[in-house]
């Protein structure tokens, strides 16, 4: 297209020049300056011939050239144009990856603070109840320890009246007489044990 208009606009350029050479030919001018018919017509042939070898050896690999040099750009503008929409997506997914850690953590702590609040009222429960079994066995302990210091204390109580008793009355009694004694003895002890100390 644009070596036709070319083309057009040297033919046109050289018929406009011809009657202005023949005007100006009889002077009797220098041959450079007033060139013949001749001479014009196979210079308009070597003009021609000429733009038609320009355009089909060199202004059409160059035309095709600055047609894939803008293609080219072209497609380079449309791939950055897609990489940044695919980085704008990726930004977008990031910041969405990033709430989502801080929501995730933000659970974790709360759901181990949670854990550490149960495991805590857990132990407090569990020493509670070793407190109150210690508790109860150390009573239990207790109770058994007196009441075999009881017992202890009651032997040692008979032994000691029997011996009180054999020295006041050696031979004022008989033998069930002092059993019967003794056991009147032992049930007064038995009753002031079971009523428990005297209050201070």
């Amino acid at each position: 297209m644009r070596l036709s208009r070319i083309a057009a606009a040297g033919i046109a350029l050289a018929a406009i020049g011809v009657p202005v050479l023949a005007s100006e030919g009889g002077g009797g001018g220098s041959a450079l300056i007033t060139p013949a018919v001749g001479t014009f017509f196979w210079t308009l042939v070597t003009f021609v011939v000429l733009a038609i070898f320009l355009g089909r050896f060199a202004w059409k690999p160059l035309l095709g050239a600055l047609d894939e040099r803008e293609t080219s750009i072209r497609e380079s503008i449309e791939q950055a144009r897609r990489d940044r929409e695919a980085a704008e997506g990726l930004l977008v997914e990031h910041h969405e990856l990033l709430d989502q850690a801080r929501r995730e953590r933000a659970e974790a702590l709360a759901a181990g603070q949670r854990d550490a609040e149960k495991l805590k009222g857990e132990i407090l429960q569990e020493a509670r109840d070793q407190r109150a079994q210690l508790l109860e066995q150390t009573e239990a302990q207790v109770q058994a320890g007196m009441r075999q210091a009881r017992a202890e204390l009651r032997t040692v109580a008979v032994d000691l009246a029997i011996q009180a008793a054999e020295k006041l009355i050696t031979k004022n009694l008989d033998e069930p007489t002092q059993r019967q004694l003794i056991e009147e003895y032992l049930a007064d002890l038995e009753k002031n044990e079971e009523a428990g100390p005297p209050p201070s």
